[in-house]
């Protein structure tokens, strides 16, 4: 996924000058980084060894098309949803017995 560019209005007194800093280091999380976008908050990129984030939990959170990741400030902040259920049904429900065994 190409990484969304960085509103620089909003880096107001970072001091990182690259086009994607870590949300916690401010270093550059680079192509060839394991880097997680916030796509649900702030819009910055975090390092994936910065948010403490294990190697497999990483690489389930990447694999999953329809993940997405909210940093700590940002769930903390309020407003993101922790969880957000898909459109449709995700498990169909047992099918439907008169109670008997067969």
């Amino acid at each position: 996924m190409p990484k969304p560019r960085i509103d620089k209005r909003r880096m107001k007194g970072r001091k990182a000058s690259s086009d994607y800093p870590c949300g916690i280091c401010d270093e550059e999380v680079g192509d060839n980084d394991d880097g997680i976008y916030c796509e649900s908050g702030c819009d910055l990129w975090y390092h994936r060894t910065c948010t403490g984030m294990t190697t497999d939990a990483y690489k389930l959170l990447t694999t999953e098309v329809d993940a997405e990741w909210a940093c700590d400030n940002c769930i903390i902040r309020g407003g993101v949803k922790l969880v957000i259920k898909k459109s449709g049904q995700i498990h169909p429900e047992p099918p439907k017995t008169n109670g008997t065994a067969k």
